[in-house]
This record gives structure tokens, C-alpha cells and sequence, in this order.
């Protein structure tokens, strides 16, 4: 994603998130609450501020369930601290680096699994915590709708690295909507004229 990073850092990156957040959520018919929305634009941002990549897994770091079992064994503000970072790395791995997930042993479903787990497990923590509904209801809604977000955040991705035409390799989507059955996936097939054939016949197949 080097050349997104570049094109993203010639300008505010707030605002450019904004706009291709935007964006993917008309293409998917999307509609998250405002709230929802504005917390995927900060997660968005903070990949550029940080100094490594958010997706990257290196070796000797605990795996996402080694560390949602480490969160969960501890309590007060730093486990749900930590439950929220696993969850955001969840999401923002599943939907700007999936593609990678596929080649490596790291499954997609394990990681929408964590993430979903996590985001529940704020917004329940939240909920006992006080009365407020607010932040209990926007982590019961990132959990709930993981899926959909994933896919926001993977058409904000292939925006980002997309040519000077905006296309992205066409068998590239095709090989990702037979790993996750993705619903955006196949719309995108069907709008380049490909008919795609249910997962579970591809997988059959393979």
C-alpha cells in the first residue's frame, strides 16, 4: 500500500478518508450510524501515523487469540483497552491486507471470529459500566456488523491502491470472493460482466 500512503500524505488525510469512506459505503449500501462511520475514518488515519504497518504480523507476536485470551485475563480499563485494540487490528487486517491473509496461516474467519469477540466484549464491559448507551452501542454495532465493515475497509483499500483507471486485478477479486464469499466481491464480478458461481461449488472445485 506504499503508493496509497504517498497519495494519502500529499493531503489531509482526515479529510481523504472521509471522502473514500464515503464512497464505499454508497458502492455497498452501506448505512453504519455517524458514530460508526467517523470511528472507521480515526482507524483509517491511524494506520498513517503509525511508524509500521497495523497489518503486519511478525514473528514472536502472540497471535490475535493468544491476545484476546491476555485482554480478557485482565480487568478495569486497560482490559477493555486492550480488547479495543484487538478488535480495530482485527478489522483493519481482515479488510486492507485479506488478500494477504490467504496466503498465509492466518484465516479470514478466525480473524473476523477475534474481532467480533473483542468489539462484543467492549460493548458489554461499557454497558455494565454505565448507562450511557452511546459507546456500548457503537461497539455492539462494530461487532455485529464486522463482516460489512470488512468490507467497507477492503473498497477504501483497493481505492487506495488502485491504477490510474481505478481497476484492480479482476482474478484477484475473484480468488478473495471464493476464500470469504464476500457480497461486495460479487457485485464487482458482475459489474465487470463475470457471473461468479457459489463459493461452496469453487471450493469444490479446488
Amino acid at each position: 500500500m506504499d503508493k496509497g500512503r504517498e497519495r494519502i500524505e500529499r493531503g489531509s488525510s482526515r479529510a481523504l478518508f472521509s471522502e473514500l469512506l464515503t464512497a464505499a459505503l454508497a458502492e455497498l449500501g452501506a448505512r453504519p450510524s455517524p458514530l460508526a462511520k467517523s470511528y472507521l475514518v480515526e482507524l483509517l488515519e491511524g494506520w498513517i501515523r503509525r511508524p509500521g504497518p497495523l497489518g503486519r504480523f511478525r514473528e514472536g507476536d502472540p497471535t490475535l487469540g493468544e491476545a484476546f485470551l491476555e485482554a480478557r485475563q485482565e480487568s478495569g480499563a486497560g482490559r477493555m483497552r486492550k480488547l479495543r485494540d484487538l478488535g480495530d487490528r482485527a478489522l483493519f487486517v481482515a479488510g486492507v491486507f485479506g488478500d494477504s491473509l490467504r496466503r498465509s496461516l492466518v484465516d479470514m474467519d478466525y480473524v473476523g471470529q477475534i474481532g467480533r469477540a473483542a468489539y462484543a466484549d467492549v460493548s458489554t464491559s461499557l454497558s455494565r459500566a454505565t448507562r450511557e448507551p452511546t459507546w456500548p452501542g457503537l461497539f455492539g454495532e462494530l461487532a455485529r456488523d464486522f463482516g460489512c465493515f470488512v468490507d467497507v475497509l477492503a473498497e477504501v483499500g483497493d481505492r487506495t491502491r488502485a491504477g490510474a483507471d481505478g481497476e484492480v486485478d479482476l482474478l484477484r477479486i475473484y480468488e478473495r470472493y471464493a476464500a470469504t464469499a464476500s457480497e461486495r466481491d460479487r457485485r464487482r464480478l458482475i459489474r465487470r460482466g463475470v457471473l461468479p458461481l457459489a463459493p461452496e461449488t469453487l471450493r469444490r472445485w479446488q
